[in-house]
């Protein structure tokens, strides 16, 4: 069967078709088409991934300038902050833009002085270098995880002749931040600006964010009782968090998840203190002895000697008389030194002062049979059980009696209905996404059955009908050997009839024919049946065309 007779096969079956069913074939032969043209359009359609993102306006606009000079396709989003491209050429992309500096993300750097002119002057060269200065520093700060996006504003004073005469540097940062920032990140940020200019102070220094809150304002000697006390509170509050996740992982392990709420207040000491003690001992100690002692023999002098007075004068202090003397001295002195203890202490701020911590214990869950059922219900503890849970909660926090700390353990039932209502809710809404999901699933069923019932079965029907002669089986279209203007091996057979025979059309002719009106009955049937003939022809040209097929073969036999 050529393509010819299978399009002329479902012609013929279309038009015998009622409205309803003609709309449906065309309405899902439009599906069908409609279908087939998205999928190859979306097959067809190139993939695009991100290659750049959180651009600024100017580093957005000359990206977009390169990639319309290489006539490289691309899509925008998040506002024109995020550029993307067909995936396949991404990385060549990149590597061709950033060999030609794009983009240069914060401002033009240092590369402002890559094409210097002869003729700049001196006020052109240092507003570049500001430029410049300003551009690096907005790049060196937006590499942070922290910050999306820098400005840096500078103000460099000129250099004078005298000292007095010369103004402060200053500086202004603004940023667009992804997330919160500390103030150990901002002072970081103050402390590169400062670095990287010179003669800037670090107090002079403003950093703002996008939200038009002043983050550096710690840095100014002005503010700092206040930021010392904000410092000290939040101290406070980080240790007391500490202290209550403790006691509240210690509690979890021995009664269960969600059975004790913890509460810890903390009085802290932020003064610092040095105290220097200086003791002595009364028990002095001996630190040196020295002990002399002279001893001298005098004799009878006899003269020798050069002659004359001076050399034969005696000894000062030996008597004159002419007999022996001795002379001997002793002097013995002891240094005593008084003992002394010098300690010097001294108290470091953040230590706490007094401790208070409040945990509320819920009853204990026991199971119970009733009804031969196991019922689930809440049993106040014991004194004993709360006693050996306050013993517990003052060893894990360091209970310190003489500090004056506190510790308070009470047995309170929770009020559980709203985590009952909000489970309920919970499980209503996971049966509420399983029923959606399934009716999705059931309503792509229900179309797929109605198609199928509606449209597809009923023109297989059609094209699966089969017409019964006299000499044999004539597949309508899309049967089996039942081509248009093919051969037919036709059996004769008593079982084989044709849909009608030539007694049948003559019978139809009789009835329509008015017997009590005078005519000529031959030429009457005649006509008749030559209308007949050309009405089943019109019908099914292919049955006719078959039945004069039958009538050759039985007039030749």
């Amino acid at each position: 069967m050529t393509l010819k007779d299978i399009y002329s096969q479902f012609i013929e079956v279309f038009n015998k078709m009622n409205l309803m069913q003609k709309v449906s074939i065309i309405a899902a032969s439009a599906a069908v088409v409609i279908s087939a043209i998205i999928l190859v359009v979306w097959a067809n359609k190139p993939v695009y991934k991100t290659l750049y993102y959180n651009l600024n306006q100017q580093d957005a606009a000359s990206v977009i300038e390169k990639l319309k000079e290489k006539q490289i396709p691309y899509r925008l989003k998040d506002d024109g902050r995020t550029i993307e491209v067909p995936q396949n050429t991404v990385y060549e992309t990149r590597i061709e833009l950033a060999k030609e500096g794009v983009p240069k993300g914060g401002g033009a750097g240092f590369e402002l002085f890559d094409k210097t002119s002869f003729g700049m002057t001196e006020f052109v060269q240092n507003v570049n270098y500001q430029r410049a200065l300003q551009g690096e520093l907005a790049r060196t700060i937006a590499s942070l995880n922290e910050v999306k996006e820098a400005r840096v504003h500078l103000t460099i004073p000129k250099e004078r002749l005298f000292i007095s005469e010369e103004s402060e540097a200053k500086a202004a940062v603004i940023l667009n931040l992804t997330g919160s920032i500390d103030r150990g990140q901002v002072k970081a940020i103050a402390s590169l600006v400062a670095g990287a200019v010179k003669g800037l102070k670090i107090e002079n220094v403003q950093i703002v964010d996008t939200q038009g809150r002043l983050l550096s304002d710690f840095l100014s000697e002005d503010n700092i009782g206040v930021i010392l006390s904000q410092t000290q509170l939040e101290y406070t509050k980080k240790r007391e968090s500490y202290i209550k996740n403790k006691v509240a992982s210690l509690l979890e392990r021995v009664l269960g998840p969600n059975n004790a709420v913890v509460q810890v207040s903390l009085e802290m000491d932020f003064n610092r203190e040095e105290i220097t003690k200086e003791e002595f001992d009364p028990n002095p100690v001996l630190r040196s002895q020295q002990t002399t002692e002279i001893s001298s023999t005098n004799t009878k002098n006899v003269p020798q000697g050069v002659p004359g007075v001076q050399s034969n004068l005696a000894e000062p202090n030996i008597a004159a008389n002419s007999g022996n003397s001795e002379y001997s001295k002793t002097d013995e002195t002891q240094n005593f030194e008084v003992g002394k203890t010098i300690t010097k202490q001294v108290k470091t701020p953040g230590e706490i002062k007094r401790l208070t911590v409040a945990v509320v214990v819920n009853d204990k869950i026991v199971m119970e049979e009733e009804n031969g059922k196991k019922v689930q219900k809440y049993v106040p503890r014991s004194a004993d059980e709360v006693e050996r849970i306050k013993n517990l909660v003052a060893n894990a926090v360091g209970f310190d009696e003489n500090r004056g700390d506190k510790i308070e353990v009470s047995n309170v039932s929770f009020d559980t209905s709203a985590s009952v209502t909000e489970s309920s809710v919970l499980k209503r809404q996971v049966y509420i996404d399983y029923g959606l999901k399934a009716a999705k699933y059931l309503s792509a069923i229900l179309v797929f059955l109605l198609f199928y019932l509606l449209v597809f079965k009923r023109v297989m029907k059609k094209l699966g009908e089969v017409k019964e002669t006299r000499y044999g089986t004539l597949a309508a279209v899309g049967g089996a050997g039942g081509g248009k203007g093919e051969m037919v091996d036709l059996l004769a057979g008593e079982d084989i009839k044709f849909p009608k025979t030539l007694e049948e059309l003559e019978k139809e002719i009789e009835s329509e024919l008015d017997e009590s009106v005078p005519m000529d009955v031959d030429s009457v049937k005649a006509k008749v049946m030559l209308k007949k003939i050309e009405e089943s022809a019109n019908e099914d040209p292919e049955m006719i065309a078959n039945l004069i097929k039958a009538w050759i073969k039985e007039g030749g036999s």
